[in-house]
């Protein structure tokens, strides 16, 4: 509960969204992620999002079944991810990863948001995943400075910005400082805002 307040919890939920649910959630890093392990059965699939999700996307999993149909595994079907519990839980790109990667996905909230921490501390201390993130960063950093566009969907956007946002131009180093910083208040407080009404408790 370290610094728990409503100021840090609204300004962590940016940061988060920034940080972890775009870059975790973007096609290119998920697919460096699938390079980094053994092969699995299970492939990344980004929908267009419905009801509460309207408007982004919604991250699934999708493979094969033994006569060729379509088996899908989300994480609002598996009764995990329900905003009439947990209004803010906007963490498909996680429960995804946690699923893929075979973690554990704990019933309690707080303790699954724990693992999700650990999963990723766990994939951004990779060499491989360091180097590939550092490349990727390189080339948005050049294209942002050749676009015109304000509206670019390739392009990363800064969410701790108000809007309209502009696109997340920051060094490797940088990034990869504000990504342990977020994960590192998630740990502490954060993850708060991912339970019911995404409030610190009360002092007694």
């Amino acid at each position: 509960m370290n610094n728990c307040s409503k100021i840090n919890l609204e300004i962590f939920s940016k940061e988060c969204y920034t940080y972890i649910n775009q870059i975790f959630g973007d096609k290119t890093v998920r697919e460096i992620i699938k390079e980094m392990y053994t092969p699995r059965d299970w492939n990344f699939v980004a929908r267009q999002g419905e009801g509460v999700f309207l408007g982004s996307y919604h991250h699934v999993l999708e493979k094969k079944g033994k006569d060729g149909e379509t088996i899908k595994w989300c994480s609002v079907d598996e009764g995990y991810q329900n905003t009439n519990i947990n209004k803010n839980d906007s963490l498909c790109q996680s429960y995804t990863l946690l699923k893929y990667l075979n973690k554990p996905i704990e019933q309690n909230m707080k303790k699954r948001q724990m693992e999700m921490i650990k999963m990723y501390k766990n994939i951004i201390k990779r060499e491989y995943f360091k180097d590939e993130l550092r490349g990727m960063v390189e080339i948005m950093k050049r294209t942002i400075k050749k676009t015109k566009k304000k509206d670019n969907p390739a392009l990363w956007k800064d969410y701790t910005y108000d809007k309209p946002e502009p696109y997340l131009n920051k060094d490797f180093n940088v990034l990869y400082g504000e990504i342990q910083s977020v994960l590192e208040k998630w740990e502490k407080y954060g993850y708060l805002y991912f339970i019911k009404d995404g409030i610190c408790p009360t002092k007694k």
